[in-house]
């Protein structure tokens, strides 16, 4: 998995900034607990994006880790060009150690590349392994009811998605966002239920899918009809769930 991140890079943030990004991005933030005074893990945190959102609502602690070097690497560059106390580290999440006890431990698209159901739960036992007790797990993943016959929805919110080989239980999929240069990356979407299966399996309670939403201000910015289609066939899905204690 970490290779193609390798090669892409800083340049994968972009996708960030398309209205599909912006539509993640503010259904992540409305499952959100609130994080002043908080601490936070972001694992997959890639160009750090996500890290550098969590610090500005307040949380007092953040650590991405990532296993792409070359993300991980861009990650600092941003930190060091303007510091918000955000530390980063190189760590497969598969073998991801206890890096302490945080209020909040994030997953944003990580447990697709999970190559099979033991994997993921391997890979969520390490997540709540470093998550404090009472606190909050956020995963984003992709949308495991996406209507995949609806694909030509998504160029006009910044993507082409096209349906690859099934592997390990999971529908592969292939995302092109144009630009100079472009950017083509892999994906796997685990079928409906077996997200909630695996965080209930991990001993997490409260666990609760959320809508997809957009902020007033896109809304503003483009109306609502622009992005109705989206809200209906989203490309991802948000879970939260909670460590009991």
């Amino acid at each position: 998995m970490s290779q193609q991140y390798d090669s892409i890079g800083e340049l994968y943030e972009r996708a960030k900034h398309l209205p599909i990004g912006q539509a993640e991005e503010s259904t992540l933030r409305s499952a959100l607990p609130d994080l002043a005074g908080r601490s936070v893990l972001d694992v997959g945190s890639g160009t750090g994006f996500y890290p550098r959102l969590f610090s500005r609502l307040g949380a007092v602690r953040v650590i991405g880790v990532d296993a792409s070097p070359e993300m991980v690497a861009h990650a600092r560059r941003v930190e060091a060009d303007d510091p918000l106390g955000i530390s980063y580290q190189v760590h497969d999440a598969a073998a991801l150690p206890k890096l302490g006890e945080f209020d909040v431990v994030t997953a944003v698209w990580l447990l697709g590349y999970a190559p099979g159901e033991a994997a993921l739960d391997g890979m969520l036992g390490q997540l709540v392994a470093n998550l404090a007790p009472g606190g909050t797990l956020l995963v984003l993943v992709p949308n495991p009811d996406l209507d995949w016959a609806r694909l030509d929805i998504f160029p006009r919110y910044g993507i082409t998605a096209t349906k690859t080989a099934p592997s390990h239980g999971r529908q592969g999929y292939a995302v092109h966002i144009d630009g100079e240069p472009p950017i083509d990356f892999e994906g796997f979407s685990w079928p409906p239920g077996v997200i909630e299966a695996a965080l209930h399996r991990a001993g997490l309670a409260d666990v609760r899918r959320h809508p997809p939403v957009v902020a007033a201000e896109l809304l503003a910015e483009r109306g609502p009809d622009y992005w109705t289609d989206l809200l209906a066939n989203p490309t991802f899905a948000v879970f939260t769930a909670v460590r009991p204690g």
